[in-house]
């Protein structure tokens, strides 16, 4: 078969590129796969602890439960591949299991570069607010499960699907412009029956905001059979449709929330996180709540 003039030119002036693509995506795959091997046996959380791993924060929807090693989190910036400072657990199929890793240490303020650990030098993301004063803490996401986002996205919305055994929705859908923010919503919605001490669980304990919560959590709970009866018999304008009902119970949850913040000037530190969340994408600013 006979290439034409134009085709032959291109193929001559991108081959180069496209083969480095390829060798930097193969680098990748291999960077991952230690990632992973190095978790191998850390996949529960008995053998996290026994590891000298131990959890914070609670469950965060998008993100599981953090276990930080403090020992590895104590070398700083001489950060290594197969020693993740962090692990992240999650729960599928109605147990607590390892969903991804965290790269992780204290830099001081004013200290911008960042370990290369992988091709392409994915992001690191700062959080400030969970460093002693003069540093802040960078961290590096690597996920172990499917993420929509990418192996290095700062939130997996899948993880709120799992937590109530549902299948989460293709990743290609979280792209559009308005299924995705929906989906996020959703995943965001389930969440809160699948870990009701809430998103923000002094919010959340707070009359009458407790109250509220309650009802919409039981309006979630009627909602999950709705998704479950759809996945089954890939029915997507009934995934559709129960996916709309729960964008509506994000918006009252949303607000309950907001009503339930005593100091109005923190009012819109906690709108602008969940606004934050729901965007989401790697230029999303990453908080933890």
């Amino acid at each position: 078969m006979r290439l034409n003039a134009s085709r032959t030119l291109a193929l001559l002036l991108f081959a180069p590129e496209l083969g480095a693509q390829d060798a930097s995506a193969t680098i990748l795959d291999q960077q991952i796969r230690t990632a992973q091997a190095a978790t191998r046996t850390l996949t529960s959380t008995t053998a996290a602890h026994a590891a000298g791993f131990e959890p914070v924060f609670g469950w965060i929807p998008t993100m599981g439960v953090h276990w930080v090693s403090n020992e590895r989190m104590a070398k700083g910036k001489n950060v290594q591949l197969a020693e993740p400072a962090q692990l992240m657990f999650s729960p599928i199929a109605g147990r607590d299991s390892l969903v991804g890793a965290a790269y992780a240490y204290l830099a001081p303020v004013g200290d911008s570069t960042r370990p290369a650990l992988f091709a392409g030098s994915p992001p690191w993301h700062e959080h400030p607010n969970l460093a002693p004063p003069g540093y802040t803490l960078v961290m590096l996401h690597v996920w172990l499960v499917p993420s929509p986002e990418g192996p290095f996205a700062g939130h997996n919305h899948n993880l709120p699907f799992w937590a109530v055994g549902l299948t989460p929705p293709n990743a290609d859908r979280l792209r559009d412009s308005v299924q995705g923010p929906r989906i996020r919503k959703t995943a965001f919605v389930l969440a809160e029956v699948a870990d009701t001490t809430g998103l923000f669980p002094v919010l959340a304990a707070r009359e009458p905001a407790r109250t509220y919560l309650r009802a919409l959590r039981d309006s979630v709970r009627a909602l999950i059979p709705s998704f479950a009866r759809a996945d089954s018999a890939k029915d997507r304008r009934g995934w559709d449709a129960a996916a709309q009902r729960a964008e509506s119970l994000w918006e009252a949850f949303r607000q309950t929330y907001l009503d339930a913040v005593l100091v109005p000037a923190r009012r819109p530190g906690v709108e602008r996180l969940m606004d934050d969340m729901i965007r989401g994408g790697d230029e999303v600013p990453h908080r933890h709540p």
